[in-house]
């Protein structure tokens, strides 16, 4: 059985498609990391991905069949590793500095590939992603917003701490 390359239009969700945010979980310490993104497609697409032998699981959901796809940030092969392709909507390359992570709810396409492995089985990797309507991912909060962490000292002088701030730094034993 040749290698298929399926493209699954859909919904965009947890797009972890870029070095800077692969998912890193301790599972994936091996490969140094993985890229992966989710999907939400039609029933024809994800037909699609089951009779060309693909064997991840589809579930269906309210909008569609989810299915996630992923590639390792590094491979046994360097073939099969390192960051998926990403473009824009006009076909070309994501500009991550003006564009931004992908955020849930964008509408793309993900481009897979199918293939025979040498145990007999299919497997599935992860090629690409084209954003055709890009939402802009936003974090919930947490210790990565500094802007609700930390004030604008910016347009005060550059003087030394108050008194105030210098008791309440200090430890008190």
């Amino acid at each position: 059985m040749p290698a298929t390359n399926i493209d699954v239009k859909g919904k965009i969700e947890w797009a972890k498609v870029f070095e800077s945010n692969r998912d890193r979980a301790e599972w994936n310490v091996e490969t140094d990391g993985e890229y992966k993104v989710t999907v939400i497609t039609d029933k024809a697409t994800a037909k699609s991905l089951t009779d060309a032998g693909c064997m991840k699981k589809i579930v269906e959901v309210d909008g569609g069949f989810k299915v996630t796809f992923s590639r390792p940030h590094t491979g046994m092969q360097d073939w099969m590793g390192g960051a998926p392709i990403v473009a824009d909507k006009s076909g070309k390359s994501w500009d991550l500095e003006s564009k931004g992570l992908i955020g849930n709810g964008s509408e793309g396409i993900v481009k897979v590939e199918i293939y025979p492995t040498r145990t007999g089985r299919t497997g599935t990797r992860l090629l690409g992603l084209q954003v055709l309507d890009h939402v802009v991912y936003e974090s919930e909060g947490g210790s990565s917003q500094s802007s609700s962490m930390f004030q604008d000292y910016s347009s005060e002088s550059d003087s030394p701490a108050s008194s105030s701030q210098l008791e309440s730094d200090s430890i008190p034993f």
